[in-house]
């Protein structure tokens, strides 16, 4: 049937003829928050979404400013955002950590976008909130798993070599010196064999708890791989002590504490020791070739017998 606007019942034309009744009708069907301004920063109005983000009802909103609906804090946040928009008219986005009125903490995007009046001057802004704070979390997440290994909460092979490289860089500018631990745990595959894959992650995850409380605050500890760690032991110029022989003794820090702290299986304690391979900076030496030849000194370490560390 052809569209006829004078079949139509009057109360729905009377409906229609009414643009702020459509408009706020609008608003209120869409499930993001939307608010709206005058250029002094007061409310001229919401929707419904708005209501339930703000936990105010439109009727207490309109007429008010940030200033009697937010903290100090934020209020001057919120403020100098609109009157950089007033400035510069256009579109405005950005990201806010707030807190709620109910003291939640969220991560909200805004969207907003000045208007004019009929003399074309900038007469307000409308904005939109998107709640992006399950964004945020994801995005953290996936950025833990980027630099962490999930087992051990150490640094991951790739993120650890990236702070090696700025600390031998440092290094080469004469800013601290640099040594490689590599820790092999002896015999891992037994316990493996033995107790099973489950209580061998156990036992990686005892073994990184037992290296993190010997950890200096310069050293940098990450997975290399299996049962295979890497310590990055850094220290600034202008110590007495000669450097080899202090990368010596942390390395025998970590061993002593791993053979001294059992791994509690059932009814029984196991002992845990490490094999540990060192090398140290030299000109011209790369990091590459530093953990190069921590690996060829842990392989001394194993042929001396075990439970040793070896250049």
């Amino acid at each position: 049937m052809p569209y006829d606007a004078p079949n139509l019942h009057p109360d729905l034309l009377q409906c229609l003829a009414s643009d702020s009744y459509l408009l706020q009708l609008t608003l209120d069907t869409l499930p993001v928050p939307i608010f709206y301004k005058d250029k002094a920063g007061v409310y001229l109005g919401c929707n419904k979404a708005f209501e339930s983000f703000i936990k105010l009802t439109r009727d207490e909103l309109i007429g008010k400013s940030v200033y009697e609906l937010f903290d100090e804090e934020l209020a001057e946040v919120y403020q100098r955002a609109d009157q950089a928009l007033f400035d510069n008219p256009g579109v405005q986005i950005y990201e806010k950590q707030i807190k709620t009125r109910e003291g939640d903490s969220v991560f909200v995007r805004f969207h907003k976008t000045s208007f004019n009046d009929n003399r074309g001057e900038v007469a307000g802004l409308i904005g939109v909130i998107f709640d992006i704070t399950e964004l945020k979390a994801l995005e953290a997440q996936l950025t833990h798993h980027a630099i962490y290994d999930d087992l051990t909460q150490f640094y991951n092979r790739r993120e650890g070599i990236a702070i090696g490289e700025r600390l031998y860089h440092a290094c080469s500018q004469q800013l601290g010196e640099l040594g490689v631990i590599l820790i092999d745990v002896d015999y891992f595959k037994l316990i493996n064999d033995t107790y099973g894959h489950m209580v061998g992650d156990d036992a990686l995850r005892h073994i990184a708890a037992t290296l993190k409380q010997q950890q200096d605050p310069e050293d940098v500890l990450m997975r290399w791989g299996g049962e295979e760690f890497v310590v990055l032991v850094n220290r600034p110029f202008g110590t007495d002590q000669d450097f080899e022989t202090y990368l010596e003794a942390r390395a025998q820090v970590y061993c002593d504490a791993i053979r001294e702290n059992r791994f509690q299986i059932g009814d029984d304690a196991l002992q845990i020791t490490f094999s540990c391979g060192l090398s140290s900076f030299e000109p011209g030496k790369s990091l590459t070739q530093m953990l190069h030849d921590a690996d060829a000194a842990l392989y001394r370490a194993k042929d001396a017998g075990r439970d040793n560390v070896s250049w």
